[in-house]
């Protein structure tokens, strides 16, 4: 059972009626939005309540099946399209495929909203990176990263933010669990950068669950340390990436 160990959050939910995932995933558009159907939660109920919500969602959208059948576009050594497979494969075969990065910057204050990736993620659960996505086949990357900015963090270019390409490289490593374990993850990966003009508050920003459970600003300096230190709480890029993600943001900050 999903609730199994929260006594008084399985009480809340049977209090409504609910007896499936389908139902308590209904209740919100995200944990906290659902939470008030619950009648409110503490903080340490809330905590939990994020997690129990974000697999109530995967379990009643078919999660794993819908993966398996995502389509991407394989690439060549160039970085172009050669070919249309579906994500199964992909990482069955090794094959190279594009995802993106988003990173959030405020020049004025010199800090980056970054979230912390759901419990349930394969790779990197519960660590803290930027909005990051897959791109989907013939979807343009440009196209993906406003897409995954608007959908893990509720930010759009609507709302003044600059997005514009820093750098793309290439990274490879093994699924370390989940249903493509042991699998190559392959990714020709492209590096965005969103100016806002000023901060967003936290709380007006409705996250994705499925895929960032929290979200909070950094300093630079904190987010510099915790990158070059290999931060556990921390998705770590490889050492190019950092130092390219740094030089940039210094030049934003500057501009």
């Amino acid at each position: 059972s999903l609730v199994a160990g929260s006594t008084n959050i399985r009480e809340k939910i049977l209090e409504l009626g609910i007896s499936t995932s389908r139902d308590l995933a209904s209740l919100g558009l995200d944990a906290k939005e659902a939470s008030v159907r619950l009648g409110g939660l503490d903080r340490k109920q809330m905590e939990r309540f994020n997690t129990i919500f974000a697999l109530a969602k995967l379990q009643a959208e078919g999660f794993d099946e819908a993966r398996s059948g995502q389509l991407f576009d394989v690439l060549n050594s160039e970085g172009r399209p050669i070919a249309t497979r579906c994500r199964a494969a992909v990482h069955e075969q090794g094959l190279w495929h594009r995802a993106v990065n988003v990173w959030i910057l405020c020049p004025s204050t010199q800090r980056v909203l970054i979230g912390q990736r759901a419990m349930r993620k394969d790779v990197d659960p519960a660590r803290w990176t930027c909005a990051c996505s897959r791109v989907s086949a013939g979807e343009p990357s440009y196209d993906a990263a406003l897409r995954c900015l608007d959908g893990e963090f509720s930010i759009t270019e609507a709302q003044g933010a600059d997005v514009n390409l820093l750098f793309t490289l290439k990274t490879s490593r093994k699924f370390p669990k989940g249903i493509f374990e042991g699998q190559d993850d392959s990714i020709v990966l492209d590096v965005y950068l969103a100016v806002i003009s000023q901060e967003l508050p936290v709380e007006t920003l409705r996250l994705d669950v499925r895929q960032k459970q929290a979200c909070k600003y950094v300093g630079l300096d904190e987010l510099r340390a915790a990158l070059q230190e290999q931060s556990e709480s921390y998705v770590i890029p490889p050492e190019e990436y950092i130092d390219k993600l740094l030089r940039h943001f210094r030049i934003a900050c500057k501009a």
